[in-house]
């Protein structure tokens, strides 16, 4: 475990299982996850006495296979002198007789086999003591155009849904997905160097200790993912390997939140059909009010809906004189959809680009700050 990986304490399983290919399988899926502490018994643990102490793990997945070990009565007598602590249970596909003593085990859950890794890690993490199901809210920031400021809102946002609470320090994680620039990384002064070529061709090698390694902590309260490499996006398995990554990155994160660039990739609409909220971001221009506009019925086609869409106006400048565009004429292009209007700030965005930081850290109190905080209220 790395020092900054935000868990208090590993649950302890033990993996019950005489079937080597499932058990391999069980041990490194628990074994990626920082979370977890695991150890393999085969069956034959369950009728040797002092064997093991079982209420030294705080979870229990038993693999009973074709259901042959459901005929034992070790094992019923087994549950019922540790009923009380949870267990889960894997098995192939049972006939009606092999399921109804299975019920008799009056286990929390149970999977049929071959396992998939992400059932798997969704059945352990809702039933493992103080672990809880992942509720994790991912957010993608989307550029309407190029040159918006959408990377400098995401950033911030960041940083926003980062603050602690009375109860909790939030899990936040920064996604960077425009690999042609990695600007993130630039912006934030945390470039990083890891070559993903090797992972491109074998996403499966994605885990939790991969995206440990590779992502970068900001002093913000939240972790960056961000490379430069264009060639993830030409890559046959590139849209595999950036899913997975959201995938992991997401699974421990309490946010997530995802930059998106305004170009087309393979894997942009499927981000955005999923997420539980976007902002689209766009400038006080008429093409660029019109190609959110675009962007925005897209997604409302895709998603069924325009909950938690928001349009959001960057670098709006206020005239008394002249023929620029005004508040009142975004209200009649976008009429019912929530635009958000983020003054021009531009000796704090310029400091902040500058030295490397994030605009909070330039001036706290500024406008932009004041207004992506607002933002922040919205998607929490």
């Amino acid at each position: 475990m790395t020092a900054h990986m935000n868990i208090a304490a590993s649950t302890k399983i033990l993996v019950l299982s005489d079937d080597a290919a499932a058990a391999s399988f069980m041990l490194d899926t628990f074994g990626s996850l920082s979370r977890y502490d695991v150890r393999h018994l085969a069956l034959k643990a369950l009728g040797e006495k002092g064997r093991f102490d079982p209420t030294q793990f705080d979870l229990i997945v038993l693999d009973v296979d074709n259901g042959t070990l459901l005929q034992q009565p070790e094992l019923f007598a087994f549950r019922t002198s540790y009923r009380h602590i949870p267990l889960v249970v894997v098995s192939e596909d049972l006939p009606d007789d092999m399921l109804r003593l299975l019920f008799r085990l009056n286990g929390n859950d149970w999977l049929k086999k071959p396992l998939e890794r992400r059932a798997l890690i969704d059945m352990i993490s809702t039933h493992a003591p103080g672990t809880g199901a992942s509720d994790s809210r991912v957010h993608a920031v989307v550029s309407a155009v190029g040159g918006a400021g959408a990377s400098m809102i995401a950033s911030s946002l960041a940083h926003v849904l980062a603050q602690p609470t009375k109860n909790s320090t939030p899990r936040i994680d920064l996604f960077d997905t425009d690999f042609c620039s990695g600007a993130l990384g630039y912006y934030l002064n945390l470039v990083n160097d890891y070559d993903l070529k090797p992972v491109i061709a074998n996403p499966s090698r994605v885990d939790l200790e991969f995206i440990d390694l590779v992502r970068k902590r900001h002093s913000g309260g939240f972790s960056l993912l961000s490379f430069k490499q264009p060639s993830v996006l030409l890559a046959p398995k590139g849209r595999e390997l950036v899913l997975r990554m959201l995938d992991v990155a997401a699974f421990e994160s309490d946010h997530t939140i995802i930059d998106i660039p305004y170009y087309d990739t393979p894997w942009k609409y499927e981000v955005l059909t999923s997420v539980n909220s976007i902002c689209i971001v766009t400038e006080m221009t008429v093409p660029a009010l019109s190609q959110a506009k675009d962007l925005f019925a897209n997604l409302v086609r895709l998603r069924g809906s325009s909950d938690q869409i928001f349009i959001v106006i960057n670098k709006y400048r206020s005239k008394l004189f002249g023929l620029g565009l005004r508040r009142q004429q975004t209200e009649k292009i976008f009429k019912e959809i929530p635009t958000h209007v983020i003054a021009d700030d531009w000796d704090t965005l310029s400091e902040a680009v500058n030295r490397g930081v994030l605009p909070f850290q330039v001036n706290s109190r500024a406008r932009f700050c004041g207004a992506v905080g607002k933002l922040g209220a919205l998607v929490r």
